[in-house]
């Protein structure tokens, strides 16, 4: 057995026991001794209630378990010889490894599915044709049923070339390839872009069954030098009628906007914005590398490709963040989509989507908030110590402040907010709380819609006009020297309070210290978002002129 190899289990063994660190040197190649710790740590395996196999695979021989409190063991079978035995067999819903006749048995977890990539030549690589495809075979355990088949679909998980980031848009699996007998199913998996054209990548298949997703073992696929990329025959599409701006851009680039009778943020068919979307058919999101910043940004262009189904149909799965426009003039606004009939590019369109919400004036947003006004409850209330929620929305459509500094401007200016998109109402307030309208809940898809953030919050001295203490210990209110604008840490964790989405939150270290909480309001939808006011929305003040018995002030620092 391979000594690297007998460290990782040995190692891993002692993981379960008394977590002793024990090296490995020549003398571990006994085999008796070996075999007794795959023994011992079957043993310990076995007591352990509920341990399960998260994954196994297989590869020329050698075993790799996973278990399902994240630990993995090794095992090489080979190692036995002469008078002892170590082998490892799955059997249905187990794992059964037996040692010198002894057999324990480790069950699979839950809905567990292992895919092993089962190479045809000695050298394990698939290669394609010039045409960039190539069939690959895998072993799925258990098998799969009629009935689950009908319910799976294969991606890519991951390709990696030696040297640079894993990029799996550049393979997929071609429409209608895959295929079941008994435990194997088959599939011709194509790549994508020509920049893979003659190297060699390690590929990694994607089952997904409802929400759980399997990933098989790596293979090797090497991209015949012959591959010059998909295809392409570009001809101008012909489009609906209610869309009036097609365009045809450079190297058969084109552009078009979605017209207002499809919802990107609901469902509709590309197809059905086609007169003769023609036979065989097919959409797939264009390539990460023609599209612009704002689209490939963060985990955008998942989103996006995630949402476009091979037969057209388009259902966002998550937030996008962006409805696609370009950041600058360089780069091309829209969402690539490629059509493609017959593994031939016919159409490249760059498909924009409106947003609303961005051609609202920010004067819109600002309303008639302004300069940060600070406000505070009366002498009488008191915030008294320990968890409890308060929600803005509809605490300051009550406006229960005195004194005020700012007149009551704010108040009154929260209680009259609305915002409007043409005649549909995105914010408003209803006389008990500022809420979304049905159009501004409806852009919201997968958003937080109204949101409260925390601008400068800060810890203020406890001036304690309502307790009968002398004066000199009544103090004076006023913020403590260190202690203006906090990190969020330092005030959740050590003054037990927080902003959330709706408003303010204490736990129950909040032990009632004076607090001037600044905060901000945003609206968050599909593909942005808008600030409310001019940044900072207001400072409010609690426990500032009153405050609990027994407040213990932080020292200025």
């Amino acid at each position: 057995m391979n000594k690297k190899i007998f460290c990782t289990l040995l190692i891993g063994a002692l993981l379960f026991s008394a977590g002793t660190f024990v090296s490995c040197n020549d003398k571990s190649d006994d085999t008796d001794t070996r075999l007794s710790v795959i023994e011992g740590m079957m043993r310990s395996l076995e007591g352990l209630s509920g341990l399960t196999i998260a994954s196994a695979t297989q590869v020329d021989g050698i075993w790799t378990l996973e278990l399902s409190d994240g630990q993995k063991i090794t095992i090489d079978p080979s190692i036995g010889g002469g008078s002892a035995s170590l082998d490892v067999e799955e059997r249905g819903n187990s794992i059964v490894i037996t040692v010198n006749g002894t057999a324990y048995e480790l069950p699979l977890s839950a809905g567990f599915y292992s895919l092993v990539y089962v190479p045809e030549f000695i050298d394990g690589e698939v290669r394609t044709n010039a045409e960039g495809e190539a069939t690959a075979r895998f072993l799925v355990k258990p098998a799969l049923t009629d009935a689950t088949f009908g319910n799976v679909t294969f991606s890519i998980g991951a390709a990696q070339k030696l040297d640079t980031r894993s990029s799996r848009e550049l393979f997929g699996i071609k429409d209608g390839s895959v295929a079941r007998e008994g435990d194997y199913i088959s599939m011709t998996v194509r790549a994508t872009d020509a920049s893979t054209s003659g190297l060699t990548y390690g590929v990694v298949l994607q089952m997904t069954l409802g929400s759980s997703v399997y990933l098989s073992n790596s293979f090797n696929l090497a991209v015949s030098g012959d591959y010059t990329g998909m295809a392409e025959a570009i001809v101008p599409a012909q489009l609906i009628a209610d869309i009036t701006d097609y365009v045809d851009l450079e190297d058969g680039f084109s552009t078009a906007t979605l017209p207002s009778t499809v919802d990107p943020l609901g469902t509709f068919n590309f197809k059905d914005l086609f007169t003769e979307p023609g036979e065989n058919v097919r959409f797939e999101l264009g390539a990460r590398a023609s599209q612009n910043d704002n689209v490939t940004r963060d985990n955008r262009y998942d989103v996006f490709r995630n949402a476009l189904a091979p037969d057209g149909t388009w259902e966002l799965k998550a937030r996008p963040g962006t409805n696609g426009d370009a950041p600058n003039e360089d780069q091309q606004s829209g969402i690539l989509v490629n059509v493609i009939v017959d593994n031939t590019i016919v159409h490249k369109i760059y498909w924009k989507i409106t947003d609303p919400v961005a051609a609202i004036e920010d004067a819109a947003f600002a309303g008639s908030f302004g300069g940060g006004p600070h406000i505070e409850y009366p002498q009488t209330v008191v915030w008294e110590k320990g968890a409890a929620t308060y929600d803005f929305n509809k605490k300051f459509t009550e406006g229960d402040f005195n004194p005020m500094h700012d007149g009551g401007a704010f108040v009154n200016n929260f209680k009259s907010f609305s915002v409007k998109s043409g005649s549909n109402e995105l914010i408003y307030n209803d006389g008990e709380e500022l809420q979304l309208g049905d159009f501004g809940k409806k852009l919201a898809k997968f958003s937080r819609g109204l949101y409260w953030r925390n601008i400068q919050s800060s810890v203020a001295a406890s001036e304690r006009r309502n307790l009968d203490i002398p004066a000199d210990q009544k103090k004076n209110g006023e913020i403590i020297d260190g202690y203006d604008g906090i990190t969020t840490d330092e005030m959740w964790n050590t003054f037990g309070f927080r902003i959330t989405d709706t408003g303010l939150e204490m736990s129950d270290k909040y032990g009632g210290n004076a607090l001037r909480v600044g905060v901000g309001l945003n609206y968050e939808y599909a593909y942005g978002e808008r600030s409310i006011g001019n940044g900072v929305l207001v400072f409010l003040w609690i426990n500032r002129r009153v405050s609990p018995p027994d407040v213990t002030d932080p020292d200025p620092r």
